[in-house]
């Protein structure tokens, strides 16, 4: 009997050391997850470059590979402004002319002294002030020029073609609050001394944007949209709209259907 208890009392022992030996052992460390790599905009913030308050909403912002620090921008409100240290400061070049509502700007590939402006907001608000055609300056904005569209209301993107600067392509949204026989897509084969409308479908509808690539630009992308503006409603889109493509460089154009796009 003493040997039971004694063989008992052991047991329990050697079963408590072993418990304690388990509870003191270190648990084994998780393995370490691997860092996620650190984003290179994570430091970053935005911050207002301006202009302040004068310009309004921006309706274009155009720079230049041959000079990394200038800037254009248009201003629905605000004219055209200019900055040459790469936006922290600007300069307004629109004061003196007889409409401040800028739709688009472009800038010259091949010079960065020659710049597009097309008057005429076409982000078509209830407030919407319209332009009265397409200004060009070949002395960096000192001075401008009206080279023609004065009918066109508002002006919603500009192309100059990089290999042939006299070539310029333009959407010209229209008066967003009647009909006009205006609007449409224009082409200028003499730097803009005159003009060809080679898109028109409606007086209703009206170009509101182009795309162009630098490497093939004589194939670009023309949006046609259909829009009427009222003092209390809107109306978009209509059954001309559309995306159409030219191959020539503006001169003639050809829509695009199916392959994913309306068929009718």
């Amino acid at each position: 009997m003493r040997s039971l208890l004694m063989f008992v009392a052991f047991a329990c022992v050697l079963a408590g050391s072993k418990a304690l030996a388990a509870e003191s052992a270190p648990s084994p460390s998780p393995s370490p997850s691997p860092s996620p790599t650190p984003s290179p905009y994570a430091q970053l913030t935005f911050r207002n470059v301006g202009p302040s308050s004068a310009g309004g909403r921006l309706t274009s912002v155009v720079g230049t590979d041959r000079d990394p620090a200038l800037y254009y921008i248009g201003a629905a409100d605000g004219g055209v402004w200019k900055s040459t240290n790469g936006g922290t400061d600007w300069t307004p070049l629109f004061d003196d002319q007889p409409v401040a509502a800028v739709g688009a700007v472009a800038i010259d590939p091949s010079d960065p002294n020659v710049v597009w402006a097309g008057t005429g907001e076409a982000n078509p608000r209830n407030d919407v002030v319209p332009g009265n055609g397409i200004y060009v300056t070949t002395d960096g904005g000192k001075t401008w020029k009206l080279s023609g569209l004065e009918g066109t209301a508002a002006i919603g993107k500009i192309i100059v073609d990089p290999h042939n600067p006299k070539s310029v392509v333009v959407a010209a949204l229209g008066d967003p609050f009647a009909d006009s026989t205006a609007r449409g897509i224009y082409h200028s084969t003499d730097g803009g001394a005159t003009w060809s409308r080679t898109l028109y479908l409606s007086p209703s509808s009206g170009g509101c944007d182009l795309a162009s690539s630098a490497r093939a630009s004589n194939i670009i992308f023309a949006c046609m949209w259909h829009y009427r503006r009222t003092g209390w409603s809107t109306h978009s889109g209509g059954p001309d709209d559309g995306i159409f493509r030219s191959t020539d460089g503006g001169a003639t154009w050809q829509r695009l259907q199916g392959h994913g796009l309306p068929t009718d």
